[in-house]
């Protein structure tokens, strides 16, 4: 709930601060003191828009700040702060601020951290709800609406149960839509087409570069052996030969030997030499014989090479890359059976799933419509109970057949977490008059009626811990003014009320009571608050019936007095007779 509020340069306000508390607080004050001001404040914190007419004259920013007790186990409030990677303070509070600024720019923070102004949206829905003449932050929202109304009837848990299914359906269906995407027929064809064209060539790691230097050998076989045995003679079989020369330089060194025998060494290396040269011509002499000059052989040899570069330009640069690509296509194929096996166990899901979500969404579609007509009995008996007994409310729950949405009332409709259900409420505010949607109900003060009766209707299944009121007397007479008084007192008495009314039957309600003063003596206006008790309190309610005479200060007192207003001042010399006459004729 909101435990304290700070307000500086906003509009006629200066430096304003103001403790909430438990129950319900009240605001009075004469007509333009600033009491909307407070209002206009808390719907910024709530992320509503931002002016920057209202910064006051004189100053550069205008600064609302908001503290917040945050009980432990405050369910959405706590994800949607955990998501922003937010938390409360050690002490439970939740610190809440809004910057203007004249150049028209804005700043949101949450516990000193900056942050956009959507977020605060988000928390304020779930920290209040705020109606008055411009704003009805759940009222008018379809979401909040139906949140209400499932709330009332206690349907919140087969909800729940439902949303569950949607979201497995939903997640099912888009795994298979992506899967349906992939073409799953064509890859398949694509990849077999691929691997037995692979495996048709039946490539050997290397074969590529052993077939080219074998197609080069093919390609010049005559001159290959024409230079071999050209070699071999000159080597071995002419007479001018390199061996035939080696011969008879062996002999003449041999002459040399028997003169100097330390040659003898030089000899042998020469006969070495010799004997080498003639292995080399007669290897040179076998390999000419033994190159195949033959058309054919080259013919398959070109052949064969061809067929390896198309295979390597399809496949990859290299034979090694072409056999790995061939060994993942198989591991895709049989990726491929088990998509095909997953792809029908998507689609029996899909199936299973869809048939139970439609089952749930028609049980809590049928189970909405009873608690609807429930709920709209209260809410009128309500109405008539705050003096509108000729306005009438009514919920429309509504559905749009949809191909391919939720089996339910024999059709299939289109459907969200919430099931298959539109809501919208509906309100008649004069006699004669066609229910329309409650948005478009001219009247703030009759909107807030509504909402109170609404509230008051559903409270215990309402979890927002603040709910604001403004010109909720707008239209009410004094006698159903007390009947409006004792609603917001039972509303609360198990979370946070906070109400700007002009009627004292209303005020006197209040757990407490300030008064919204504007002074205007100095040379700029500003408005301040006052807190009320005692005596202070007693002469304000009687200002609000008319005048601070006796009288009115005995009706005043009066007024605390049928509100079981616990340590009312007494007031010496008070006819309790005339009392009741004066609080029935104001």
């Amino acid at each position: 709930m909101l435990w304290e509020l700070h307000i500086r340069n906003l509009a006629v306000i200066d430096d304003l601060r103001l403790e909430f508390g438990e129950g319900l607080t009240v605001l009075s004050g004469d007509e333009g003191a600033g009491k909307s001001l407070l209002v206009d404040a808390l719907c910024l914190l709530t992320g509503g828009k931002a002016s920057t007419a209202l910064i006051r004259s004189g100053a550069s920013t205008a600064l609302v700040e908001g503290i917040f007790r945050i009980p432990p186990d405050s369910g959405d409030l706590a994800l949607v702060l955990e998501e922003a990677g937010l938390g409360v303070e050690a002490d439970g509070s939740l610190i809440v601020a809004r910057e203007i600024h004249e150049q028209g720019r804005s700043a949101a923070r949450v516990n000193g951290r900056a942050v956009p102004v959507s977020l605060l949206r988000e928390l304020g829905q779930r920290l209040m709800d705020i109606h008055s003449q411009m704003e009805h932050l759940s009222l008018l929202g379809s979401q909040r609406q139906m949140d209400l109304l499932d709330g009332y009837g206690g349907l919140l848990p087969l909800r729940s149960n439902l949303a569950g299914k949607v979201s497995a359906l939903r997640e099912k269906a888009r795994e298979l839509s992506l899967m349906s995407g992939e073409s799953p027929q064509r890859e398949r064809e694509l990849l077999e087409y691929q691997v037995t064209e692979i495996d048709r060539a039946n490539i050997q790691p290397g074969e590529d570069e052993t077939l080219e230097r074998e197609y080069r050998i093919l390609q010049r076989a005559q001159e290959l052996k024409e230079q071999c045995y050209a070699t071999c003679s000159m080597l071995y079989t002419d007479e001018r030969s390199a061996t035939g020369l080696g011969h008879q330089a062996i002999k003449a060194l041999q002459r040399a030997t028997s003169i100097n025998p330390a040659l003898q060494s030089q000899v042998e290396g020469l006969e070495s030499a010799v004997v080498e040269l003639e292995e080399i011509a007669r290897g040179l002499s076998r390999y000419a014989e033994e190159v195949e000059d033959s058309p054919e052989r080259l013919q398959q040899v070109e052949e064969r090479l061809d067929l390896l570069r198309q295979i390597k330009r399809k496949y990859g640069p290299t034979l090694e890359d072409v056999l790995r690509f061939a060994d993942e296509a198989r591991g895709k194929l049989q990726g491929l059976e088990s998509r095909e096996e997953r792809r029908r166990q998507l689609e029996t899901e899909c199936q299973r799933l869809r048939a139970e979500a439609g089952e749930l969404a028609q049980s809590l579609s049928l189970a909405r419509q009873e608690a609807a007509r429930r709920l709209a009995e209260l809410v009128n008996s309500e109405l008539s109970e705050l003096g509108m007994a000729w306005a009438r409310f009514d919920i429309s729950l509504t559905r749009e057949e949809c191909k391919g949405g939720l089996p339910a009332y024999q059709s299939t409709y289109s459907f969200g977490q919430h099931g298959i259900d539109r809501i919208q409420y509906l309100a008649s505010t004069n006699p004669g008059e066609p229910l329309r949607p409650l948005a478009d109900i001219a009247s703030g003060g009759e909107t807030c009626r509504f909402m109170l009766a609404l509230k008051t209707a559903v409270r215990q299944a309402d979890s927002i811990p603040t709910l604001v009121f403004d010109e909720i007397d707008a239209g009410v007479g004094g006698r159903n003014a007390h009947v409006v008084g004792k609603k917001l007192a039972a509303l609360a008495r198990d979370r946070q009320v906070v109400c700007i009314t002009h009627l004292p039957q209303i005020a006197c309600f209040g757990d407490k009571h300030y008064r919204v003063v504007k002074d205007v003596s100095l040379a700029q206006a500003v408005t301040f608050i006052e807190h009320l008790q005692g005596d202070s309190r007693v002469r304000e309610l009687a200002t609000m019936l008319g005048s601070t005479r006796k009288p009115m200060l005995e009706s005043a007192q009066e007024l605390l007095k049928r509100a079981g207003e616990k340590d009312k001042p007494e007031l010496a010399g008070v006819s309790g007779a005339r009392h009741e006459q004066e609080v029935e004729r104001w």
